[in-house]
């Protein structure tokens, strides 16, 4: 709009003239009002700044500051004023103008190129204002002091110069290019107030072309110049007002939306913390409270405000969390994370887990403690509960192994430390599988529990009993004086087992075996500790159980170290097969047409040669086995090593019987009649031609369990013998009922023969096998005498010395009673075993 009124001003050539006398009233009150904007634009810039503000801003008050002064100078040396220093004239006015007006062109090219950012220093802004003073001051003095080196702008008579003219078009050049720049910003969305500047310069570039055609001073051009030039710095004033009064004031307006939507959302957020179970505090330095939330009043049901929260914390973790807390207020942590039993109004404790941090203000000084408290009760006994199950027997509530282990080891360093004893107990009950097996599981485990409270009852504060497993515990026994200490507490122990226990409704009579090493005696670990009391509890045990040994002094006497050896190497044995079979052979007492006994069986027996110890007996490794649990695969190996071998002798004396020793532990295994059928199959050896010798305790004394599994062999095609006959207690009507085939009498009446009282027995014996049709077998035959009178008896089978030790299966090939009646081998048919699989097995 200004630009077309300035065209058609131009169009009309600029006519009409107000006169001097009119116009300089307007010229002035014009000029005034210039000067007036222009300190207005300084006064805001200068005194709205700060350092993280755009330096631009300054430099535009700073030159409109300038400006004003020179347009002062304009204004006083307008021609028809007073005298200023010197007389008025329109070159006069016209010096000041042209400073005014290039000092405002450089100044907007200067902020139109310059990027809108703080200045490099914060004096900066008083080395541009020095700079544009000197500026003002030097255009004073050249034209008041000076004239005559300034160039001539005006002519009287002939009007403006063209160096006048030309530079009013260097302004144009000036504003122009400023407004060009400013609004190529304003475009792409200057962070600055780029439009309002862009009119200013572009306002600035009109005024200037009004200023090339005045003919006069008083003309309409001059006027129109003048005013444009007063609308050129309101736009200045705008842009500097907008940037640093409206626009800090918008600033200000969103700051406090931001806050009041913080503070909303502050308020949501208490909200939301209050539904919590937790305590959200503010504690002053002091340690009380200064604010809570609504969880406070849930965890603790008392008024939070000028209370100690020391006050609420349990009276025995009081002394704890006032320290820990202390160390917080004096600075020496910057967290405090724990956890402290806290008291509720109700009086009753819940476990807090604990998180406070400090409050520090500008100057690093602590001003307070904020934290959070949250209820882990319920978490924290769950935790207590499973690391109880986790380290104690589920069964009798004590130290399971785990634990056990972890005390040794804490006992053995303090012991160390202070010179002490310690003794390590081994317990084992006796015979506890037969309680189990008469009386059942449940009175069996109500026997363990009767058994720990004993124990832990008897034993000193400060001694541990756990149980190790099934039937076993351990004892620890700190701060002794040495093996008499352990004696005298093994003795107690002894002692107050010889009670009855009522368990379930059956009065139950309970012992054990007890091994015992000492610290630092027998040893100085854990591992060796308990290893050498269950050495010595083995050793108690072999010693006729319900009594006590010390490892310390087996070991002085020499005793127990060679069941020791044989226990620790047995399995490794089995497992290697360093146990060999051997055969006893077994021949009729009736002598046949030439004279000669016949051989008709062979026994197999195991044997062990060990490297270091030499031959060992069975009558010590086969109880060891049956004690340690490896009397399966004891029974195992022994029967597929004999089975190996008899297949290979029928084919040369077919007419052979192979008798197997079938301990109770393998009678009563759920897979053993499935197991020997599947053995025989392999080696194709008919089941009737093997005899499976059980003691007379299994087979008659347990008779309700022994006889199902009894027919199950008899159903197979196997023979029962009855081994040891005469040493158990069997009555008639038992011995009737099972479906033995043979009855094997003991070596100890076999020795007896000789005597009157031996001599009945074994006519008695005999005369009952003849009335249940049952084969008799003597074993421990060892002179000819007693083979003569076993004979009279009319015995059947004899087995001892006096035909033949146990031997490898070498050297019974050898010998005669083998070599009389073997056959020439044959091409073996398959041997099918229709009787084994038509008969079914329960």
């Amino acid at each position: 709009m200004l630009a077309f009124f300035c065209s058609l001003l131009w169009l009309n050539g600029g006519t009409g003239d107000l006169g001097l006398s009119a116009y300089l009233p307007v010229h002035t009150a014009m000029e005034t009002a210039a000067i007036v904007v222009a300190m207005l634009v300084f006064g805001i810039a200068w005194n709205a700044y700060s350092d993280e503000r755009p330096g631009n801003v300054v430099l535009i008050g700073v030159v409109l500051l300038g400006s004003a002064l020179l347009d002062f100078g304009h204004m006083c040396g307008y021609r028809g004023m007073p005298d200023f220093v010197t007389p008025s004239s329109p070159q006069k006015a016209i010096v000041f103008w042209l400073g005014a007006r290039y000092l405002v062109a450089f100044g907007l090219l200067t902020i139109a190129l310059r990027p809108w950012q703080p200045m490099l220093g914060s004096r900066s802004r008083y080395s541009i204002l020095a700079g544009v003073l000197a500026y003002v001051a030097i255009i004073y003095w050249l034209e008041l002091f000076q004239p005559s080196l300034l160039p001539d702008f005006f002519i009287p008579g002939r009007g403006l110069t063209n160096l006048k003219i030309g530079l009013e078009y260097g302004l144009v050049a000036l504003y122009g290019l400023s407004a060009l720049i400013f609004y190529r910003q304003a475009r792409h969305g200057a962070a600055f107030n780029a439009t309002d500047l862009f009119a200013a310069a572009g306002i600035a570039v009109l005024s200037e072309l009004c200023f090339t055609l005045y003919a006069s001073v008083s003309d309409a051009f001059n006027f129109v110049g003048h005013v444009y030039k007063i609308i050129s710095c309101a736009f200045l004033y705008r842009a500097v007002f907008v940037h640093s009064v409206r626009q800090p004031f918008h600033a200000l307006r969103q700051a406090l939306a931001k806050e009041k939507l913080w503070a909303a959302e502050q308020h949501s957020f208490v909200r939301t913390l209050d539904m919590l179970d937790e305590a959200v505090l503010e504690l002053l330095p002091d340690g009380r409270i200064a604010r809570a939330n609504n969880g406070w009043w849930q965890l603790a049901g008392r008024t939070p405000a000028g209370s100690l929260l020391a006050e609420a914390v349990h009276p025995e973790d009081r002394s704890a969390f006032e320290k820990c807390l202390q160390n917080l207020l004096e600075g020496l942590k910057d967290e405090l994370h724990g956890r402290f039993r806290f008291m509720a109004e109700a009086s009753y404790e819940r476990w807090m887990d604990c998180r406070f941090v400090v409050e520090r203000d500008q100057d690093e000084r602590i001003v307070g403690v904020r934290g959070v408290l949250r209820d882990i009760t319920k978490t924290y006994l769950q935790e207590r509960h499973i690391a109880h199950m986790a380290l104690h027997d589920a069964l009798t509530g004590l130290p399971n192994r785990v634990l056990l282990e972890d005390r040794i080891h804490k006992t053995i360093q303090l012991a160390r430390r202070s010179q002490e004893c310690l003794a390590v107990c081994f317990i084992d009950l006796d015979h506890f599988k037969n309680i189990n097996d008469a009386y059942g599981h449940k009175t069996g485990d109500a026997l363990l529990l009767a058994m720990a409270q004993t124990l832990e009852s008897s034993l000193r504060d400060g001694d541990t009993v756990a149980r190790w497993g099934g039937d076993e515990f351990v004892a620890l026994l700190p701060r002794l004086a040495g093996p008499d200490g352990a004696r005298e507490v093994a003795r107690k122990l002894v002692s107050v087992m010889n009670q009855t226990f009522e368990l379930e409704g059956q009065p139950i009579n309970a012992t054990f075996s007890m091994g015992i090493s000492l610290y630092p005696d027998d040893g100085d670990s854990v591992e060796t500790l308990l290893a050498h009391a269950d050495r010595a509890m083995f050793y108690a045990k072999s010693q006729g159980r319900n009594n006590f040994q010390l490892f310390n002094d087996m070991s002085a006497k020499g005793l127990g170290k060679k069941e020791l050896y044989i226990q620790a190497r047995l399995a490794q044995a089995i497992r290697d097969g360093r146990i060999t079979t051997w055969f006893q052979p077994q021949v009729t007492a009736k002598s046949g047409a030439d004279g000669v006994r016949r051989l008709t069986g062979v026994e197999a027996l195991a044997r062990w040669h060990d490297a270091d110890l030499g031959w060992i007996s069975p009558g010590s490794f086969i109880p060891m086995a049956e004690n340690l649990g490896l009397i399966n695969d004891l029974g195992q190996l022994v029967r597929r090593q004999a089975l190996n071998q008899f297949q290979r002798w029928r084919t040369v004396r077919p007419d052979l019987l192979l008798s197997l020793n079938i301990s109770k532990r393998q009678l009563f295994a759920p897979d053993f009649v499935d197991a020997l059928i599947e053995d025989a199959r392999r080696y194709g050896i008919p089941p009737a031609a093997l005899v499976l010798e059980v003691t007379e305790s299994v087979a008659l004394m347990e008779v309700e369990c022994a006889e199902e599994r009894l027919c199950q062999l008899v159903d197979a095609g196997f023979t029962l013998s009855i081994d040891d006959f005469g040493t158990g207690y069997a009555s008639l009507s038992q011995l009737h009922e099972l479906p033995v085939g043979e009855l094997k009498i003991d070596i100890s009446f076999v020795q007896r023969v000789h005597t009157a009282d031996g001599l009945r027995i074994l006519q008695a014996i005999v005369h009952l096998a003849r009335a249940l049709g049952l084969r008799t077998v003597a074993e421990g035959v060892e002179d000819a005498a007693t083979t003569a009178t076993l004979c009279e008896l009319e015995v059947d089978i004899l087995q001892g010395y006096h035909f033949g030790r146990a031997c490898p299966a070498e050297e019974l090939e050898k010998l005669a009673l083998f070599t009389a009646g073997a056959v020439e081998p044959a091409r073996p048919a398959p041997y099918l075993m229709t009787s084994m699989i038509s008969t079914p097995i329960s």
